[in-house]
């Protein structure tokens, strides 16, 4: 039970970094990278790369499978594909500092189909929000009643404030709140308004470090780790995967104790300055 599964997009990323103001109608110089990401992908990388065992579920285009079977492999993660009619996402991010601008086509990660997926196994399954777009309540709660009936921890990513407000405030809380354990941004938090509305709530702030807020109201607060800023794409990812793997290693992590809870924290916050010193959402 000291496995986790991990569900949700693969995309492959094209990450643009200007190197000074965009000028319209005309060239700006810039650093690309092409590189695989996707949210549950990139938090899949870094919690293998902390050494945990995990396994992972997603939908791609079916020319990709093989690539994507070895893509992932090469991080260490186990995968079980479903595939499409339709390509496998993309995503151009172009990052500004801090700040990040993500223009997003999910292409066959919206065929995702949960009832396939099997939680047995795993002591914490982990669902990035963007697979949770579009589905009925029933849909999502059918998959939590089959995580919990075999013994997992259910952890949710809301994964996107405009996709959020997409999908509408109300529906999406109501799916979050299915979960036991959520990883909101701040802005994410704000708008969600998670607190003691699940048994944990870790709401990261980046170089503002974060904090998990326990049902009861307990507290729990890690500084951030300082790091020379090269690119901040999958910080939040990274953060995710490092908390996931310390987690699932720790002996009270079924009843999310205190210690068990702030050793993953700070194990997330060291994976997040890991991330943003190099380029790309991998490690």
């Amino acid at each position: 039970m000291n496995k986790i599964l991990v569900i949700g997009d693969v995309i492959e990323d094209l990450i643009v970094i200007p190197e000074e103001s965009i000028r319209p109608n005309t060239d700006t110089k810039a650093q690309i990278q092409k590189s695989m990401g996707g949210q549950a992908a990139n938090v899949a990388a870094w919690a293998s790369h902390k050494g945990a065992s995990v396994s992972f579920v997603g939908c791609v285009g079916r020319s990709d499978i093989v690539k994507l079977e070895q893509d992932l492999k090469t991080q260490g993660v186990s995968s079980q594909l479903q595939t499409s009619a339709k390509p496998t996402g993309s995503l151009v991010v172009l990052v500004d500092g801090q700040t990040r601008s993500m223009l997003t086509d999910r292409g066959a990660n919206q065929d995702l189909d949960l009832a396939k997926i099997d939680p047995v196994g795993f002591g914490i399954v982990y669902v990035s929000g963007y697979s949770l777009l579009g589905r009925s309540l029933e849909e999502v709660s059918a998959f939590a009643i089959k995580v919990k009936a075999a013994g997992a921890l259910l952890a949710i990513d809301p994964g996107s404030y405009g996709f959020i407000n997409d999908h509408g405030v109300e529906s999406f809380r109501e799916l979050i709140c299915l979960a036991d354990i959520a990883f909101p941004n701040q802005e994410e938090h704000d708008l969600l308004g998670l607190s003691g509305k699940l048994r944990l709530n870790v709401v990261t702030a980046g170089h503002l470090g974060a904090k998990a807020h326990k049902a009861d109201g307990e507290l729990i607060e890690v500084a951030s780790i300082g790091s020379n800023l090269v690119d901040p794409t999958g910080a939040g990812d990274a953060f995710c995967g490092g908390f996931l793997a310390q987690l699932v290693q720790e002996e009270s992590f079924q009843q999310l104790g205190l210690d068990a809870v702030a050793n993953a924290l700070r194990a997330g916050a060291e994976a997040g300055s890991q991330a943003v010193a190099i380029m790309g959402a991998r490690p």
